[in-house]
């Protein structure tokens, strides 16, 4: 069979594809520019029949072929087009359409990384719609990426800038399938959804850290919150889950790597200041457009301190936010004890309205994570099971800031 006989299709960095006819419709040929020596063909049928025998969204070639030529070529299911066909041709998918490819693409993820397999090239252009509109990831094999090289630096853009090639590389190619399906847009632009929950806009900024050490812990845990993010959606679309916060001027916030140089959700090592006079370690403080910044309290965990007492720090920069005379009380806020469900950790608390609110989490190792949350008064937080955590919430008018006592579950202390 001849590649000139069919439709070319488009190719990846290392083969081309074709549409080509056969005895039952069209099938889709990926032909190598090259021949397949006998060990790399017994490399390749291993590695095929561990992928047939996974349970997944995974598009498997059912033949390795020679052609007339000597070239080596997969057959496998003809689809009718990729992710990325697909949002340049209709534009951003929906929410709802969004999380069930979400998790179609994070579970198949976890069950490949289980079994030991790492696709290493996860973008948008891979992830392929059976006639059906079932998703599929193609290119799982590896076997020919380096013996046949067409393009290295096909689909680059959407690559992750990772060192070593792991299951973190493939939660880092998965945060850009979910980026793409949100705007519709390559090269990683304000991701900005009115109509999406800001779990969702938060986790897919996760996924998509520089620093793989900073993603979320795995495949599995990511397939749960997109899995559970669904559910609340399906159930009302006028949940706190799908609502989106707003500021002052009805417009909705914008998450994104960075704004004005603060992320908004930040995971990594929290320095902490040598014992010495009277200086502290503090939390990042937080800025956002009009609303005035929030002041973190000073507190990490301590596994072993009988002290679960925080103490507020001064803050340096107060000077800049003067206090709002007023002769009310202070407004109350209160932080409902936290729901722990192993990989995940429902939070709730009660706030005056009008107050922004932010999220604060420790983690025993030291790595803070700060969300702004606007008027939203519910959070489902994913965390590692067994590890011990803190939380902390805080709201703010845009004058004084106010919080609540740290929350610790599974036996943390939080201490300042």
């Amino acid at each position: 069979m001849r590649p000139e006989d069919g439709e070319a299709l488009g190719g990846g960095s290392a083969g081309v594809v074709f549409a080509v006819p056969s005895d039952g419709g069209e099938v889709a040929l990926k032909v190598f520019a090259g021949r397949l020596y006998r060990r790399t063909h017994l490399r390749l049928e291993r590695e095929l029949d561990r992928l047939s025998a996974l349970d997944g969204q995974i598009l498997v070639p059912g033949a390795i072929e020679e052609l007339p030529d000597g070239w080596c070529a997969l057959r496998s299911e003809l689809c009718t087009g990729s992710l990325l066909d697909l949002v340049e041709a209709a534009g951003p998918l929906s929410v709802a359409d969004t999380l069930t490819l979400g998790t179609a693409i994070a579970s198949t993820l976890a069950t490949a990384h289980d079994a030991g397999i790492v696709h290493g090239r996860l973008t948008p252009g891979n992830v392929l719609f059976r006639a059906s509109g079932e998703p599929v990831i193609n290119d799982f094999e590896r076997t020919l990426r380096p013996v046949f090289v067409r393009d290295p630096d096909h689909g680059s853009g959407f690559l992750a800038p990772d060192e070593v090639v792991d299951e973190r590389t493939d939660l880092y190619g998965l945060g850009i399938v979910l980026h793409l399906a949100l705007t519709g847009q390559p090269g990683r632009p304000t991701l900005h959804r009115e109509d999406a929950p800001i779990d969702l806009l938060a986790l897919t900024e996760n996924l998509l850290a520089e620093d793989p050490a900073s993603r979320p812990a795995g495949a599995a845990l990511v397939a749960e919150i997109l899995s559970g993010l669904s559910e609340a959606s399906a159930v009302s679309t006028a949940s706190t889950m799908s609502a989106v916060s707003t500021v002052d001027g009805g417009e909705p916030v914008a998450v994104t790597t960075g704004i004005q140089g603060v992320p908004l959700l930040t995971i990594g090592p929290e320095p902490i200041a040598p014992p010495a006079s009277n200086k502290r370690s503090l939390w990042p403080v937080l800025t956002l457009g009009a609303v005035a910044a929030l002041a973190v309290t000073a507190w990490f965990l301590l596994p072993d301190s009988p002290d679960p007492a925080p103490r507020a720090q001064p803050n340096p920069s107060a000077s800049a936010w003067p206090a709002k005379p007023s002769a009310k009380p202070a407004p109350q806020v209160e932080l409902a004890t936290p729901i722990d469900h192993g990989s995940m950790v429902e939070l709730s608390w009660r706030a005056p309205d009008g107050f922004d609110a932010a999220v604060v989490v420790a983690g025993e190792t030291g790595d803070a994570r700060t969300t702004i949350v606007r008027q939203q008064r519910t959070m489902k937080v994913p965390v590692e099971p067994g590890r011990k955590y803190c939380f902390l919430v805080q709201i703010t008018d845009g004058g004084e800031v106010h919080e609540t006592s740290p929350h610790p579950i599974r036996g943390a202390v939080c201490k300042p």
